[in-house]
């Protein structure tokens, strides 16, 4: 089925640059993740936080609302009950507790399809409470917790806010592992690569670049709809195989995005 829809961009990508493939050009291999630019403490952190990912899905929900506690521990100043990122009572940043995953940070059920639309909203009242510039007055160790609970809800949000990186998220939460640098040696999708990057490379107007970017977003959620039915029906084998066809295409509108 995806062989087909593969031919169809194929067939709209020629019409929309006027012209067939010609030359063969390197095709858009996903590329490595970024090293990431948070303070040695910070990846510390992430790291310990990212080691407890494996934790059973029936965890406890910490919160049902962002800037809210309703179901943390005490509180290290006050010692008033159900304090989460933040103490609800005293306003003190709490210490990281990786139990949490970014879903109970979010107060989100965990599941792919996110019904919730106010993830960003959430995310700007977490840092008005987390950021460290606004904790430079507090005691050292307040503001050091400050720092990693604002890398963590960070972290969280750009994780979630992406198909992607929120599918293989989901997968670590299962224990699967994925290897993202791995390549799919399949000739056709390759070949619809390389002719993506001609059009993209070759076209000169942005009306026609942004039909490309449409055509490629539209084969990019195909996929991310086939991993959450995969990942719905525990087929973690076919949830993988979704993920790395859905970096290439995440890769191809990268490229369109650059020359917008």
């Amino acid at each position: 089925m995806w062989r087909r829809g593969a031919g169809l961009l194929r067939l709209h990508l020629a019409a929309a640059t006027g012209r067939r493939a010609r030359r063969p050009l390197a095709p858009l291999v996903p590329a490595a993740p970024s090293p990431s630019t948070a303070s040695s403490s910070c990846r510390q952190i992430l790291g310990i936080f990212r080691g407890s990912i494996g934790a059973p899905s029936g965890s406890r929900c910490l919160s049902n609302q962002a800037g809210g506690g309703g179901g943390g521990g005490a509180c290290w100043s006050c010692g008033a009950t159900g304090a989460f990122l933040s103490c609800g009572s005293c306003g003190s940043v709490q210490p990281v507790d990786p139990a949490v995953d970014y879903f109970q940070i979010f107060g989100l059920e965990r599941e792919y399809n996110i019904k919730d639309n106010n993830l960003e909203r959430r995310y700007k009242e977490w840092q008005k409470k987390l950021h460290p510039d606004l904790v430079h007055s507090k005691s050292e160790k307040e503001r050091g917790y400050a720092a990693e609970q604002s890398a963590l809800v960070i972290d969280a949000y750009r994780t979630l806010s992406n198909p992607l990186s929120r599918a293989l998220y989901l997968l670590k939460l299962e224990g699967v592992h994925v290897d993202e640098e791995k390549t799919i040696n399949d000739p056709e999708l390759l070949m619809e690569m390389m002719e993506i990057r001609e059009a993209v490379n070759d076209v000169s107007d942005s009306q026609t670049l942004e039909k490309i970017q449409s055509q490629v977003k539209k084969k990019l959620e195909t996929w991310s709809g086939s991993f959450q039915e995969a990942f719905d029906q525990k087929d973690f084998d076919r949830a993988i195989e979704a993920t790395q066809r859905m970096r290439y295409y995440e890769r191809a509108v990268e490229e369109t995005v650059k020359k917008l």
